[in-house]
Order: structure tokens, then C-alpha cells, then sequence
């Protein structure tokens, strides 16, 4: 698929292993399959790796991975086993929306703490859990304090009720 004036090679060295090398005015280089779509491209001057919509990179021996965009959203399926996000060392692992807010953070051997907008709101510690703002429970919830339940507070639909130690009052 090449044009007079188009320069491409392929070539070997000990210490690059195999090369291939492309100058367009798009892409320096193009996969295409058996029916001429692209697989995936490498823009002209850039080290980017562009797969089109829908084009999946599989890992594993029954394609148990699968990373791709749809054209509106992008998917991660894990198909077997436990998928497991990992940060070396003393790491933080975070979900961010595009905008660089933070959504949740996950601190190695130490807090878990969720965020609405970029405020935190609810937070792990060694003792148990630090809510920022109210908590609202459903109608048939309880929040239950004590490790035997001493205290519960909660809303029938009707009534609401603070039950302490059992006793109904």
C-alpha cells in the first residue's frame, strides 16, 4: 500500500531487535487486517499507539482481559479470576473524573476515602469510620451504635425511634 516518494522500512539490529519504520502525513505506521481495516496506528511523530473504537487489546490465553472504547464508553472486562489494581510501595491508588477531581482514594495500609465533589465525605480509619456531612439512612435502615447494638436510632415510615439497649426507649 505504498506510494511513489513513501519511505518505509524494516530492519534488524543486535541491540533493537527488529524495526519497522514509517513516514506519512497521518501515520508513520498502519496495521490493517485481511480486509484492509485498521487494526491500530501510530501517528506521524509520535510514540501514541491509536486503536479505533470497538478494537480490543485481550490479554491472557482465552482473552480473560479486555481493554477497548465503544465510541461512548470505555470498558475494562475481566472475565475470570479477581481483577487486582495494585501501587508499589507505600502508593496511592485514585479514581479522578476528567476534570482531576478527585472521586476516591485508596491509601496502602491506611484509609479508604470517598468524595463528592472533590469534597471528602466519608472516610476508613483504624477505629472504624468518619462521615463529613449527614448520613441518611432509608426509611427501614438503623444506624446501630455499640458492639452489642446497644443503641438504635431509626425511622419506621411513620415514627422515628431511639432504642437504647433494647429497652424501646
Amino acid at each position: 500500500d505504498t506510494a511513489a516518494g513513501d519511505n518505509a522500512a524494516i530492519g534488524y539490529t543486535a541491540a533493537e531487535g527488529l524495526i519497522l519504520t514509517g513516514q506519512g502525513s497521518t501515520s508513520d505506521i498502519t496495521f490493517k487486517n485481511d480486509a484492509d481495516t485498521t487494526v491500530f496506528s501510530i501517528p506521524t511523530g509520535t510514540d501514541d499507539v491509536l486503536f479505533p473504537d470497538n478494537a480490543k487489546v485481550m490479554f491472557g490465553a482465552g482473552s480473560d482481559l479486555q481493554i477497548y472504547h465503544d465510541g461512548t464508553d470505555t470498558q475494562i472486562d475481566n472475565n475470570t479470576g479477581t481483577l487486582i489494581v495494585r501501587s508499589a510501595g507505600a502508593g496511592t491508588i485514585e479514581f479522578r473524573d476528567q476534570g482531576s477531581q478527585v472521586l476516591a482514594q485508596f491509601n496502602d495500609n491506611s484509609d479508604v476515602k470517598l468524595y463528592h465533589n472533590n469534597n471528602e465525605k466519608l472516610a476508613t480509619t483504624s477505629t472504624g469510620v468518619d462521615v463529613t456531612g449527614n448520613a441518611t439512612f432509608a426509611d427501614d435502615g438503623k444506624a446501630i451504635f455499640g458492639a452489642g447494638s446497644d443503641l438504635q436510632i431509626y425511622h419506621t415510615g411513620s415514627a422515628s425511634y431511639i432504642d437504647d439497649a433494647g429497652t424501646g426507649n
